[in-house]
């Protein structure tokens, strides 16, 4: 009895042992491969990044000009380049609402539906700020960005507070 315990156990223990040997070996390959894997995806994402970094230089040379004379003449006054508050129904309360959450230049508010800037300003600025409507913000921004200002001042006069 005790020996048949004991080769039943001389056994397992052999058993156990293959099985061990051969995880090790299976984990040993098949994390490899996972490795060969992440190198090849990290390789991927720096490939991506240089591409992206020669496409915004590209984007660089082909952005309008800012020319802030030509915004002068046609609001009599000095504007700065990506000011948000050029759009009617922005004021600096709003604008620094706007550029905590990374909306900073006229082409980004351009961008950005009006859903997520009626959010920032109830989430940000409270319930009195439900009162604002960002429904125009976007065209008024897209006009500011490309320099249409006389198409951006004719605009806001149709506008009442912004709507």
């Amino acid at each position: 009895m005790t020996e048949r315990l004991a080769s039943d156990l001389l056994f397992i223990l052999v058993a156990l042992l293959v099985a061990a040997v051969l995880g090790l070996i299976i984990g040993y390959f098949w994390g490899k491969r996972i490795h060969l894997k992440c190198v090849a995806l990290e390789n991927e994402i720096e490939e991506l990044k240089n591409k992206l970094r020669i496409c915004n230089q590209e984007k660089e040379k082909l952005l309008p000009l800012f020319d802030s004379v030509a915004a002068e003449q046609v609001f009599m006054k000095k504007i700065p380049q990506n000011d948000l508050s050029i759009v009617e129904g922005i004021g600096d309360k709003i604008e620094t609402l706007l550029k905590k959450r990374g909306i900073d230049t006229w082409l980004k508010l351009a961008h950005t539906p009006d859903e997520e800037i009626k959010n920032i300003l109830l989430e940000d600025g409270g319930p009195s700020y439900a009162v604002h409507d960002p429904k125009t913000w976007a065209t008024q921004a897209l006009l500011a960005y490309q320099g249409r200002w006389k198409q951006l001042k004719d605009y806001q006069d149709l506008l009442i507070g912004g709507k």
